[in-house]
């Protein structure tokens, strides 16, 4: 299956399926769409009728872009983990696909994890039997988006997650190029979501002196090395360009440092993003906000992102 069509790449924020959040994000300057992120909460039953309510009746043009993104935790309190193909699991994914399709989204999105408190356990072989282990619940998650008209995607995770929890939750999978298109390659209808702060995340562990980090943490950092890379973050998102629908874009800084503001990181986005401008349907801004209820980071990201699609369109006429 071909990557749909972009044409204009559009410009959207993050938000919870909250009054707050949807009024806040929604306020001037309007954004193309929302990405919802659905927290388990959001999907138990007498608050889907709510959140779906919700985003039916605020007033958005005819063209507007909805997404939807699983949660970290699935309905029975568990972490997310892609190698599980149970009924909690297929339950969440319904809950979402469900979500989605009732609000007219044109994509879901759920992470490419195995979380694990270990860091000692991750290794090669490790990455390659829970790469094998998603394939399962993969296929239930892309037959499941077909039946009901939306696009799947699967996003690359830091190597160190706080799991919005400020824990600390490892994964022998989604942190490089390789292991999101050894997960996609099967699927000729899934596509990627490149998540920018995570990729540099990925690629400061990489780079770091293991002797600098904390003992505990070492493995993190060996582990980061095993696989081939490209050095830098634009060549992360090149080598998988081709198979890329949404790009989540804040910055990052050293080791734990991600969703940080749009020029406040150590990556210069415009240079990493700009060659997708135009080729990738959607940007969602994701800075990590210090009040929830107002998206100040992010109203400037979209700002920069804005800026960057209209030099874009003035080039290519």
């Amino acid at each position: 299956m071909k990557k749909p069509a972009s044409g204009r790449t559009r410009v959207l924020l993050k938000a919870r399926p909250t009054p707050a959040q949807i009024a806040d994000r929604l306020a001037p300057p309007r954004p193309d769409g929302l990405e919802l992120y659905l927290d388990a909460q959001d999907l138990v039953d007498d608050h889907i009728d709510r959140v779906v309510e919700m985003a039916r009746t605020v007033a958005t043009p005819e063209d507007f872009t909805w997404i939807v993104e699983a949660p970290i935790r699935t309905i029975g309190g568990e972490y997310f983990d892609l190698t599980r193909d149970d009924a909690d699991h297929r339950a969440t994914l319904d809950r979402v696909i469900a979500v989605g399709a009732r609000i007219g989204a044109v994509a879901a999105n759920v992470h490419l994890v195995a979380p694990t408190r270990a860091p000692a356990s991750l290794s090669p072989a490790a990455r390659r039997e829970a790469i094998e282990r998603t394939f399962s619940l993969l296929d239930y998650y892309v037959r499941r988006c077909r039946d009901h008209g939306l696009v799947p995607q699967i996003e690359n995770v830091p190597p160190v997650g706080r799991m919005r929890e400020e824990s600390f939750v490892f994964s022998p999978i989604g942190l490089g190029p390789a292991d999101l298109l050894e997960a996609a390659t099967p699927f000729g209808e899934l596509f990627l979501t490149v998540d920018v702060s995570h990729a540099a995340l990925y690629l400061h562990w990489r780079h770091t002196a293991v002797e600098t980090v904390e003992p505990w943490l070492q493995p993190v950092a060996l582990y980061c090395r095993t696989e081939p890379a490209p050095d830098d973050l634009p060549g992360f998102i090149q080598a998988v360009a081709h198979r890329i629908l949404t790009v989540h874009v804040s910055n990052a800084s050293g080791l734990l440092g991600e969703g940080l503001r749009y020029c406040e990181g150590d990556e210069n986005l415009d240079s990493a993003l700009a060659p997708l401008v135009g080729k990738v349907p959607y940007f969602v801004t994701e800075t990590l906000e210090r009040d929830p209820e107002r998206a100040l980071g992010m109203r400037e990201a979209q700002r920069y992102l804005e800026d960057l699609v209209g030099r874009w369109q003035n080039r290519s006429r």
